[in-house]
């Protein structure tokens, strides 16, 4: 009963002053919506029950650690060595990522992605099939013996109009093939963040992945798998890890090959694969705590305008006080003031978030694979939101409801607290200097990624990306041996440059500037030491045709490019980078030098280096110069290959390209299509994700603090009118007391100025790494933000130093 009094008397208290609580919620909502918004992501990534799973407290990820640290992937017979012995948890394994197969019978095909899984991996999981069944033990034993297929329940019905024959009907994948088994129940899109539109068992990998990868079920040094695993009734999750620790020793004694640093960590199952989990949860919290910094901005701003809304209640609060009413009774009341205000703002932050997550989703590049997320306002993140604001509420407004019953009765009924009183406004002072230094450390950071994607955008990433289109295809999909890619590409190539407007076109192995590479695995320099422990060099490589480097214009700088006489039968060759030349030739030329590649267990090959290529950027714009080989298509294929189509400004190919692709071989579809430009905006996506958030919140904190200020200002005059008029009556001038006022404005936009540097910096030490070309203690990102608020600020108490010096004395002692 009280509770729903103190309600009413809130909201037509609040209604009163429509300006004051218009500003409150407006301010609290863009704090909320914002923080929701970035928890809609963590939500779908971490939290959004996975369809189709089963008891999913009870799953597990099983990873594979390096004495203890890190949480990679396993091995395919270490996984199996875990299956078979584990008395904790039952194991079962799926390779992340899923692969691009070609779908289709001769003469027309197109492109699927495809997930390998265990044999019990639906088991384990928990789902169930909505028609047919799962995987049986016996169909993931031996080696491309059994052809079976299970079908996502949305390309079931998308692709084969929820044909419930299906089971009876042959399907083709990678021109083998295959036997559909069964259809997985709706929704149900496998244990990761990545979708997929069919599964098959380990056994089929050879037909998968081709020839190349046909050791992946027997190289015991090998990281494919994601491990999972469920536990068995009665075991917790560490009994499960000290288990399989023991297991893992056994394996590396059975297996005197493998490595024998390597132990097991296990985690709650979740979709971000263990090698990454950690860098993108440290992502999230600093989208977190950026978002977060807004929401404090935003608190700050209200509680002080709540601290000026109590202090002007103090002969209310006192003659309420002296007709009987208790204190926790008024501080009651006044918290429900305060919770009402933010818990509407939390409900308008709900559409307010609505509209940043559509806007966050429509600002994702275009990718080659599907993401299995559900990035939408749920019932999860609106509790979130109203959670936060209640939260908040609490700890923002119970101090300015204190503050309005902190002092005696008496001083409180004559008004002795007209003139301000220095402790008094303490708190407030703290909130707005605190207010200044978060939404000045938001813009230095908005200012340091910005610059940061202005440098990208003008850095030389030691190529040209302008009016080059990329053709991905993987001719592995069509059943191509590797040694066949070659002859293939070169028919593909010949077709692509009939195109009118091609100007030339070439083929490599990877695109660069995607966040990935491809490790060579060991190379020997005769003579040299390499950096590695074992004095071999790991430097990134590439497979790529003679034209690559005409094609991206990227200079060879000693030595010569590619030849057509580059081929298998002839000594075998590399281009190196220059970064790789000085480490392993220190002022000598490397032209002509020899180099020895892995090749397998105890095998080796002679490189002869015949040209150094121009430094450039392989995996990030931002990665400092690292050693890098090239070596030619003809001499080591690769059945996943990357068409570089260079043509005339202005011309749109895309239709032509697919046409002339279709031509030349219809069974090989295209992965990707897309052009340079746009391959690589991917890996600019955390800068600019960081830049949009914190430049849009920095932009509101600005105005925020400002309007913080102003009150601040605006209410301490008011309070002071009377101390400023008995000092103008002594002889102080118009320009004292407008100096007087602006002084104090600069005293705590100066400390939290002040503050807000030194979070700034921590900020860009820590973000170092995503920052391209900028310091992190930049001095135009600091510098120029510095004198932006100093512009602001003064801006915002000009008013009220202008209302002190316009104070009539007598008129103001009069009132008194």
């Amino acid at each position: 009963m009280a509770f729903t009094t103190d309600l009413r008397h809130s909201v037509r208290l609040l209604g009163r002053s429509p300006i004051f609580t218009l500003t409150s919620i407006i301010s609290l909502a863009l704090g909320i919506g914002a923080a929701a918004t970035i928890f809609s992501l963590t939500d779908a990534l971490l939290f959004e029950p996975t369809v189709g799973v089963r008891n999913a407290s009870e799953l597990i990820d099983i990873g594979r650690a390096n004495e203890g640290s890190g949480f990679d992937n396993m091995s395919h017979p270490a996984y199996k060595y875990l299956r078979e012995h584990s008395q904790t948890v039952e194991v079962a394994a799926v390779d992340f990522g899923g692969r691009p197969m070609s779908l289709g019978t001769s003469g027309t095909s197109e492109r699927v992605i495809g997930t390998q899984v265990s044999g019990n991996y639906f088991d384990v999981l928990g789902t169930r099939p909505a028609l047919g069944r799962f995987f049986r033990a016996d169909e993931d034993q031996i080696p491309g013996e059994r052809p079976v297929v299970v079908l996502s329940h949305d390309m079931w019905t998308k692709r084969f109009n929820s044909d419930a024959a299906i089971l009876d009907k042959p399907l083709r994948l990678n021109n083998r093939e295959f036997s559909v088994v069964g259809v997985a129940e709706a929704g149900f899109q496998g244990s990761s963040m990545i979708g997929t539109d069919l599964w098959v068992p380990f056994a089929m990998v050879q037909v998968v992945t081709g020839e190349a990868n046909a050791n992946r079920l027997t190289e015991v040094r090998g990281a494919w798998h994601v491990a999972i695993g469920r536990l068995k009734p009665g075991y917790k999750i560490g009994q499960a890890q000290a288990e399989l620790n023991t297991l893992m020793a056994a394996f590396k004694k059975a297996e005197p090959t493998a490595n024998q640093h390597h132990t097991i960590n296990t985690a709650p199952m979740g979709r971000i694969p263990g090698p990454v989990r950690i860098p993108f949860l440290a992502f999230i919290g600093f989208l977190f705590a950026l978002t977060g910094a807004l929401l404090a901005i935003a608190c700050s701003n209200v509680a002080g305008m709540l601290l000026a809304r109590a202090a002007s209640r103090r002969r209310e609060m006192a003659t309420r006080l002296a007709v009987g009413a208790g204190r926790g009774q008024l501080i009651a009341q006044l918290l429900t003031e305060t919770m009402v205000l933010f818990v509407v703002a939390a409900a308008v932050s709900v559409p307010l978030t609505f509209w940043l997550v559509s806007l966050m989703v429509g600002s994702l590049p275009a990718l080659p694979l599907s993401l299995n997320l559900d990035l939408d306002v749920n019932i999860r993140v609106m509790a979130f939101a109203f959670g936060i604001a209640l939260i908040t509420g609490v700890i923002f407004g119970l101090a300015p409801a204190r503050h309005a019953l902190s002092s005696d009765l008496a001083p409180m009924l004559h008004g002795a607290y007209a003139t301000a009183d220095r402790k008094r406004f303490r708190l407030r002072n703290s909130l707005v200097t605190a207010q200044v230094a978060l939404s000045l450390m938001l813009v230095v950071t908005a200012l340091l990624f910005l610059r940061s994607l202005e440098k990208a955008a003008q850095t030389n990433p030691g190529f040209q990306t302008a009016n080059i289109q990329i053709a991905s295809v993987d001719v592995a999909l069509s059943g191509y041996r590797e040694q066949s890619a070659v002859e293939v590409a070169s028919r593909f190539k010949e077709r692509l440059k009939g195109i009118a407007g091609v100007e030339s076109v070439a083929n490599a192995r990877m695109i660069p500037l995607q966040g990935s590479g491809f490790g060579m695995g060991g190379l020997e320099v005769p003579g040299v030491k390499g950096p590695r422990s074992d004095g071999k060099f790991d430097p990134d490589w590439d497979v790529v045709s003679p034209e690559y480097f005409d094609t991206v214009k990227m200079d060879i700088v000693d030595g010569r490019a590619f030849l057509d006489s580059d081929r298998a039968d002839v000594p075998w060759v590399a281009i190196i980078n220059e970064t790789f030349a000085r480490q392993a030739w220190p002022g000598q030329s490397a032209v002509g030098r020899t180099m020895l590649q892995n090749m397998g267990e105890d095998q080796t090959r002679p490189l002869q280096v015949v040209g150094v290529a121009r430094d450039a950027k392989y995996r990030y714009i931002s990665s400092a110069n690292e050693p890098f080989i090239y070596v030619p298509f003809a001499q080591q294929p690769q059945s996943d290959i990357q068409f570089y189509i260079r043509h005339a400004e202005g011309r749109q190919l895309a239709g032509e390209i697919r046409k002339a692709m279709a031509q030349v071989e219809p069974n090989v579809p295209i992965v990707m299509l897309q052009s340079f430009d746009d391959a690589t905006a991917l890996g600019l996506l955390p800068q600019k994700l960081v830049a949009w958030i914190s430049g849009s919140v920095g932009t509101i904190g600005i105005f925020l603090a400002a309007l913080g200020l102003y009150g601040l200002m605006a209410f301490l005059v008011t309070q002071r009118t009377r101390e400023i008029a008995i000092r103008m009556a002594l002889g102080a001038s118009h320009a004292d007391m407008r100096t007087m006022v602006l002084k104090q404005a600069g005293v705590l936009g100066g400390i939290g100025g002040l503050i807000g540097l030194v979070l700034a910096a921590g900020i860009g030490t820590l973000a170092q790494v995503l920052l391209v070309g900028v310091p992190p203690i930049d001095p135009v990102s600091f510098g120029g933000t510095a004198l932006l608020f100093l512009i602001v600020l003064a801006i915002a108490a000009w008013t009220p130093a202008k209302r002190a010096a316009a104070t009539d004395p007598a008129t103001a002692l009069r009132a008194e």
